[in-house]
């Protein structure tokens, strides 16, 4: 009989999701920055901090105010993108209206840090090129310029650092090294460990309840950094790959300034003796990249003219060829110094917009907004709590006069109920399914009775969603909570063990109900309990999982 119920849910299933193409983005819609980021997180986190307001019962909050404005300039079906890039801008009006002209965003502060960074780098990397290639194309007109000292002080630590990158993007891609640790592993462990201790030494110094806010803000800034962790990281990226573009040109600038203002005259020498013809195939092998240009590189009658012998000077070497040398020199840090960092600074670029890009907008507070705007216009009376066995009460006058528009609501997606098999017989299917649509806008499709056992719940889930094979991206799961039992240690480890076999981008809501009264199984929560929940899904730093009041 259960197998029989469990493929009539698959069925069901497959049914409302049959299988489609993704439609990707494209260049037309909503295009977002770094900035953007910034400020929708800014106005995200303020709008959870504000307390609602009483609205009376014919009033639009701003949010489904935006929303209704953005479906009548819209073609359904509308795109997340678009929708919260309407609200954003939206937000940001508002905030000029109210502060002035005058007022500062984050965005717009990060975007002034990032053009002051931009331009201290540029010059920092001007600066440090010249600074490096004058002394060594210092000639005093007695001993040649040793081209090998050149190309040893001024490429071969690029090259050695482009090699290392090289090395880390492979092991990236091979599941060997963390993406975040791939570019600068150094750089960011040391920052990482530097944090961990500055953790520490705060809790160990603060009260016990005191620890508890340091650890949930502490999930919280890993909740950002697992959503946008590759974003915020590129601009680093681009910034240092700027700084190299631009020793280059430094060195560059200096090279030609050099040549044009004074005699310079190259040689090269080696205590190993190598005979001409060696260097000759060396010099061929390094050329290979501008051995189509002219006087590409010397040869093999000007190398063995620019030979420079111990304490024998330079009187017997011919100016032709002690000045062969600077064209190759110049292709030199052009082909492996110049090119190679714009080529890095164009791969940065474009993975930074393909990291944008490639944000979905199905985090949890992106979720809440989404839900706030598509939510219509309901009285402020109260009213008596609905079942099946009670009916539902006549509607108030005040919900004739609301506008109809306003109260039409879609489903804003599919749920996966998980109720417990303590409260699982108290809650019938009319209950939940309803309770879940008027608080979250989704449909509940599958109900699955819960033993909060990772090895069973984890077996049917995987099941579940193995059947179905596909995206997961408008589907949510839903556990039903009693607020006032703990979040010990098993639980937490469920809920880890759920998202695991879930996928990491699949909605999580666990849905808070308080003690049953008098019958009524969705009663709202105690401010405490709830508290206590939020800061311990906030340890899990999972922007995927949110807490949610299923009573009231």
């Amino acid at each position: 009989m259960m197998m029989g119920m469990r493929m009539k849910f698959i069925q069901k299933f497959r049914a409302a999701f049959p299988r489609r193409k993704i439609a990707l983005q494209t260049a037309g819609q909503a295009r977002w920055r770094v900035r953007d980021f910034i400020d929708l997180e800014y106005f995200l986190k303020q709008d959870a901090l504000e307390k609602p307001k009483t609205a009376t019962s014919a009033s639009v909050s701003p949010d489904r105010e935006r929303y209704l404005i953005f479906a009548k300039t819209h073609t359904p079906p509308f795109s997340r993108r678009e929708l919260v890039r309407y609200w954003l801008e939206g937000k940001r009006e508002t905030a000029i209206k109210r502060s002035g002209e005058s007022s500062r965003l984050p965005g717009d502060k990060f975007a002034e840090i990032f053009r002051l960074a931009l331009t201290l780098v540029i010059f920092t990397g001007l600066i440090s090129g010249v600074s490096l290639a004058w002394p060594v194309l210092s000639y005093q007109g007695r001993d040649p310029i040793n081209i090998f000292t050149c190309l040893w002080v001024l490429l071969i630590p690029q090259s050695l650092l482009l090699i290392f990158l090289g090395v880390m993007f492979v092991l990236r891609h091979m599941g060997l090294v963390n993406p975040i640790h791939s570019a600068y592993p150094i750089l960011t462990a040391l920052i990482r460990n530097a944090l961990i201790r500055l953790k520490s030494t705060g809790e160990s110094a603060l009260p016990a309840d005191h620890q508890v806010r340091i650890r949930s803000l502490y999930g919280l800034m890993g909740r950002q950094s697992a959503l946008y962790g590759s974003i915020f990281l590129w601009p680093v990226f681009i910034l240092a790959q700027t700084l190299m573009i631009f020793f280059n040109i430094g060195i560059i600038l200096a090279t030609l300034l050099k040549l044009s203002i004074t005699d310079l005259a190259f040689g090269w020498q080696s205590t190993l003796q190598p005979d001409p013809e060696t260097i000759h195939r060396l010099i061929r092998i390094i050329s290979a990249p501008w051995s189509w240009l002219p006087s590409a590189l010397p040869t093999i009658e000007q190398i063995q003219g620019s030979k420079i012998i111990l304490k024998e000077g330079m009187a017997h070497l011919a100016t032709s060829d002690l000045v062969s040398w600077w064209p190759f020199l110049c292709f030199a840090l052009l082909f492996y110094g110049f090119l190679p960092r714009l080529a890095l600074l164009v791969f940065g670029i474009r993975h930074q917009i393909r990291a944008v890009n490639r944000i979905d907008f199905i985090s949890s507070d992106c979720d809440r907004l989404v839900q706030r705007m598509q939510t219509p216009v309901m009285g402020a009376e109260s009213r008596s709590y609905v079942t099946r066995q009670t009916p539902a009460p006549d509607p108030l006058p005040e919900d004739r006069a609301v506008n109809n528009d306003l109260n039409v609501r879609d489903a804003l997606g599919k749920a996966i109920a998980v109720v417990p098999e303590d409260i699982d017989d108290r809650c019938s299917d009319y209950d939940l399914e309803e309770r879940i649509f008027n608080v979250l806008g989704l449909e509940v499709f599958v109900r699955i009775r819960s033993g909060m056992t990772p090895e069973t719940d984890v077996i049917e889930i995987e099941n579940l969603l193995a059947d179905n094979g596909r995206d997961m991206s408008a589907t949510r799961i839903i556990i039903v909570q009693e607020a006032w039992q703990p979040p010990i240690r098993e639980t937490m480890m469920w809920l880890k063990a759920l998202r695991q076999c879930a996928g990491k981008n699949t909605g999580i809501i666990v849905g808070l109900v308080g003690k049953p009264v008098h019958g009524v199984m969705f009663t709202s929560p105690d401010d405490t309990d709830r508290v206590i929940w939020e800061q311990a899904i906030n340890r899990l730093a999972d922007p995927f999982t949110r807490i949610e009041n299923l009573g009231g």
